[in-house]
């Protein structure tokens, strides 16, 4: 009978309900988008090391994050090669750097990375992006070119991207001539608009200080036996190198998740970009629960003798309270249902537009659907002051 009584009043509501549903699914909708931005640009941060083939990641104590990495000798790969525990490393360099296009003359940033063309860099199981081909990094100061790189690294104001028809292209990094050998796509991280990939030989000679010795990370691979333990095998490598328990190691070797946590926690709390998308989710919760309780007030107003009649025939607070609740609830789960197809939508057309791996999770699914139904819960608690207040004095 509550139910029923829930659905009545939200149908007598007519085109006010309507407008109701509306309100609160652009309010959820927005919580959808503020969290799929948010998803997008941690899936960004953390898009190379999602990648690259490694079991635990070498770094400088100085590591900030994967574009400012700080570097190390390759002395301690080797010594990290020999331990029992390890079945490979493979250096990996990394710097920002400076793309000039000829024909425009404009400099601007981009990732540079060097690899060793013969090593195993990517693990090669995900369909969802084109790993480059290393083998055409052979030739001298030959690059190879994300694809998603921005249009304006050729040029062009018309978003034309990177083609096939591209590969022979004269360009300079670091004021060095190099040409484009081959492209790939993948995506460019959060700190630079473009990405290229250049021998590790030819990567030294765009950064006079960085040493022949020098490397950025390493990527090592453990032997089949210790995989599983990734932590057990790094206190392998530390008493192989002679770093004693609380000791400040020479290096920092990290496992997959810790480094990517790390790397989650710089952008999200040392950069505005994590704040910024949290405050949106909570505007856009705070501006549901508004309409939530401006729709649910204004019903209580106008029923309000209804109401008081059917306390005079004596029903109770709670279940008067249990009806509000119940027309809270099912405002909500309308509009989730209307605000979640919307976002379907939004998410496809946005992350073609502005190149951003949005994707609708399970998690995110059920994280908005709780916090719109705890949204029109919480406003339909506050509205339900208004009830309790009623009378059947009222009626008169």
């Amino acid at each position: 009978m509550a139910t029923s009584l829930s659905i009545l009043n939200l149908r007598d509501g007519g085109w006010r309900t309507v407008l109701s549903i509306s309100g609160i699914s652009i309010a959820v909708t927005l919580i959808f988008m503020q969290l799929g931005f948010l998803g997008a640009v941690l899936d960004t941060a953390v898009l190379f090391y999602n990648n690259l083939k490694f079991d635990l990641v070498v770094c400088s104590p100085n590591y900030y994050h994967f574009c400012d990495a700080g570097k190390f000798s390759d002395s301690w790969l080797r010594d990290i090669e020999n331990d029992a525990s390890v079945a490979s490393t493979q250096p990996y360099h990394i710097s920002l750097g400076k793309w000039n296009h000829a024909e425009q003359s404009v400099q601007r940033g981009i990732l540079i990375m060097g690899v060793n063309p013969t090593g195993e860099t990517f693990v090669k199981e995900n369909r969802s992006v084109t790993l480059p081909d290393f083998d055409r990094l052979n030739s001298p100061n030959a690059i190879v070119v994300d694809q998603k790189s921005r249009p304006q690294f050729l040029g062009a104001n018309n978003r034309v991207r990177f083609n096939e028809s591209n590969i022979g292209l004269e360009v300079e990094l670091n004021q060095k001539a190099c040409k484009v050998a081959g492209l790939f796509e993948l995506g460019t991280g959060l700190a630079a608009n473009g990405a290229a990939f250049i021998h590790e030989r030819d990567f030294r000679e765009l950064f006079p200080n960085y040493d022949q010795n020098d490397v950025t990370i390493g990527l090592v691979q453990l032997a089949t036996s210790v995989a599983q333990n990734p932590r057990k095998a790094r206190d392998s490598i530390y008493r192989s190198l002679g770093v004693a328990s609380g000791e400040q190691p020479p290096v920092e070797i990290l496992t997959r998740r810790e480094v990517v946590n790390r790397e989650i926690k710089h952008w999200v709390t040392n950069t505005p970009i994590g704040f910024i998308f949290i405050a949106g989710v909570v505007v856009a919760l705070i501006v549901g629960a508004i309409v939530v309780y401006i729709v649910l007030s204004s019903d209580i107003t106008k029923q309000l003798g209804e109401y008081a009649t059917l306390k005079a025939m004596g029903y109770r607070n709670s279940y008067l309270s249990r009806v509000v609740l119940e027309q809270a609830v099912i405002l909500g789960v309308i509009s989730y249902a209307v605000a979640f197809c919307l976002s379907l939508f939004l998410y496809e057309v946005v992350g073609k537009a502005a190149n951003l791996p949005i994707t609708m999770t399970i998690s995110r699914q059920i994280l908005v659907f709780v916090a719109t139904i705890a949204m029109c819960c919480v406003s339909g608690s506050i509205a339900m002051q208004k009830l309790r207040r009623a009378d059947p004095a009222d009626l008169f």
